[in-house]
């Protein structure tokens, strides 16, 4: 998908994406713990975002990374934009991981 795109240009779309993505995860959180791997890849295909299964892929990777983090998990679902989970009161290491699960996934289809 972002493989004809310039690499600073994929970055932005990618996190103008991911944006969206986490503050419509964000809506979910509102009924009570985390959100599911079924709410995040919703996101993720809303617009011009990512395929269905670039999206499936995402989603997979950030559930495999934090299953046993229920706090982690919360968080990623409860954040308003990107920048709340990348920042001193986020989830570490989160822009990292959801960078390179993007990465992979979009090469992968």
């Amino acid at each position: 998908m972002f493989t004809s795109l310039k690499p600073g240009r994929a970055r932005q779309t990618r996190r103008a994406v991911a944006l969206l993505a986490f503050g419509a995860l964000a809506l979910t959180a509102c009924t009570g713990g985390p959100g599911s791997e079924e709410d995040l890849v919703t996101a993720l295909t809303r617009g011009d975002g990512f395929t269905q299964q670039e999206a499936e892929c995402i989603a997979a990777a950030v559930f495999i990374e934090w299953a046993e983090d229920e706090d982690a998990l919360g968080l990623i679902s409860g954040a308003a934009d990107y920048d709340e989970l990348v920042g001193p009161n986020g989830v570490e290491g989160f822009g990292e991981s959801f960078e390179r699960a993007v990465t992979q996934c979009a090469n992968a289809g």
